[in-house]
C-alpha cells in the first residue's frame, strides 16, 4: 500500500514536468538539428504526438488500477514469471537512464564551465545528493522540485527573450531540402528521448491522493504539452541564433546564452544558466532513480522502500564511470541510435503488452 506517502495531483504535474525537462533540454536541440537539419521542431511535434499516446496509454492503465505501480498490476495481469520476463529489459534500462543523466551532468561541467575538474568528482557529488534526495522520500521530492524548475523555467525563458536581437528568421528555411527522412530520423531520436521514457512515471502514479484524481489527467497532458513547446521554442531559438552551425553544438541552450551580451549590465549570464541546466539534469535524475528503487523493491518484495537506495546508486556510479571509458562519442551515438530502441523494448512494449491483456480481463 501506498498510505504513508502522498502527494497531490499538481506535484505530480510538477514531478512529471521536471522529468521529461531535465536532460532534454541541455541536449536535445543540437543532436536532434543535426538529424532533422531546419525540420528539428517538425519531428518534435511529431514525437510529442507519440509522448501523448503512450501518456494516453500509461493513465488509463493508473485509471483501471489506481493503486498499483506498473509491476504491481503486471503481477496481476499476467503473472509473476511473465512479469520477471518484462522487468528484465525495464529495470535494465532504468539503470542506463540514471547512470547517464548523471554522466551528462559530468560531461557538461567538464567540457564547458570546469574543464580541468575531474570528471569522477562530479559523478560522485551529484549520486550522493540523488541518494540523499530519493532516500527523502517521493512526497519530500514532489514539495522540494517546486521552486527548482520555477528557476529552470524562469532562466530559460528570459534567455530566450534577451537572445531576441540574434535570432536571424531566415535561418529556418529553408525547411526540408532533403525530404522527408530526416525528419523522420529526428522524430525517431525525439521519440526515443524523452518521450518513450514516460512510461517510468507508471512507478510513481499510485502515490496521488485518490481525493485529487480529477485533475490528475489534466495536468499530466498540460505538463507534457508545456515540455514540448519548450523543446520546439529551444530549438527554434538555437536555429535562429546559430543557423546550419546548430547541429555541431552539443550543450546549445548553454551557448545561446553565451550570446547574450547586453551593455556592461548582462554579460557573462550562461553561468547561472549552466546552473539551472544541472538542476534540472539532478531532478530527473532523481527520479529516476526513485522509480528504479520502487521496481527493484517490488519485484522482490521487499519491506523497506529505501534500503536499496545506496547500493542501486553505487551500481549507476559504477556504470557512469564505465560508460566514461568508452568515450563522449560512443556515448553520444548511443543515445541517438540505442537509445530508442531500448527505450521501446524496456518501457513501451512491457505497457502494450500489459495494456493489451487489461482489455480482456476484469479489475483485479
Amino acid at each position: 500500500m501506498h498510505a504513508r506517502e502522498q502527494i497531490s495531483s499538481g506535484q505530480m504535474s510538477v514531478v512529471f514536468f521536471c522529468f521529461m525537462t531535465g536532460s532534454s533540454i541541455v541536449n536535445i536541440p543540437g543532436p536532434l538539428i543535426g538529424y532533422a537539419k531546419m525540420g528539428a521542431w517538425i519531428s518534435l511535434a511529431l514525437a510529442l504526438s507519440t509522448g501523448m499516446a503512450l501518456l494516453a496509454c500509461v493513465m488509463y492503465m493508473h485509471r483501471r488500477y489506481p493503486d498499483l505501480d506498473f509491476i504491481e498490476y503486471s503481477y496481476a495481469l499476467v503473472g509473476k514469471w511473465m512479469t520477471a520476463l518484462l522487468a528484465i529489459p525495464f529495470v535494465s534500462f532504468l539503470f542506463h537512464m540514471t547512470s547517464g543523466i548523471v554522466l551528462d551532468i559530468g560531461l557538461f561541467m567538464t567540457t564547458t564551465m570546469m574543464r580541468q575538474t575531474p570528471i569522477i568528482l562530479f559523478l560522485f557529488f551529484v549520486f550522493l545528493v540523488v541518494a540523499l534526495t530519493v532516500r527523502s522520500g517521493i512526497e519530500t521530492m514532489a514539495r522540494m522540485f517546486f521552486i527548482p524548475i520555477v528557476s529552470v523555467i524562469g532562466s530559460i525563458v528570459a534567455i530566450l527573450a534577451l537572445s531576441y536581437p540574434n535570432y536571424k528568421p531566415e535561418h529556418l528555411l529553408p525547411l526540408m531540402p532533403d525530404g522527408i527522412k530526416p525528419i523522420a530520423l529526428g522524430t525517431y531520436f525525439a521519440y526515443g528521448f524523452p518521450y518513450a521514457e514516460l512510461v517510468l512515471i507508471a512507478m510513481l502514479l499510485p502515490y496521488v491522493r485518490k481525493k485529487k484524481q480529477g485533475h490528475l489527467h489534466r495536468g499530466m497532458y498540460l505538463a507534457l504539452l508545456v515540455n514540448g513547446l519548450f523543446l520546439i521554442a529551444v530549438t527554434l531559438s538555437t536555429i535562429m541564433v546559430f543557423g546550419p552551425m546548430s547541429e555541431e553544438l552539443s550543450y546549445s541552450m548553454f551557448e545561446v546564452a553565451r550570446t547574450v551580451d547586453m551593455l556592461v549590465v548582462l554579460q557573462r549570464i550562461e553561468s547561472f544558466v549552466g546552473i539551472s541546466l544541472i538542476t534540472a539534469s539532478f531532478m530527473k535524475a532523481s527520479i529516476s532513480l526513485a522509480a528504479l528503487n520502487l521496481a527493484v523493491v517490488k519485484l522482490f518484495n521487499l519491506k523497506d522502500n529505501r534500503i536499496l537506495v545506496f547500493p542501486l546508486t553505487l551500481i549507476c556510479f559504477l556504470l557512469s564511470l564505465l560508460q566514461i571509458e568508452n568515450g563522449q562519442a560512443f556515448w553520444s551515438n548511443s543515445v541517438g541510435a540505442i537509445h530508442p530502441l531500448w527505450a521501446t523494448a524496456a518501457f513501451v512494449l512491457p505497457l502494450l503488452i500489459v495494456a493489451t491483456v487489461s482489455l480482456f480481463r476484469r479489475t483485479p
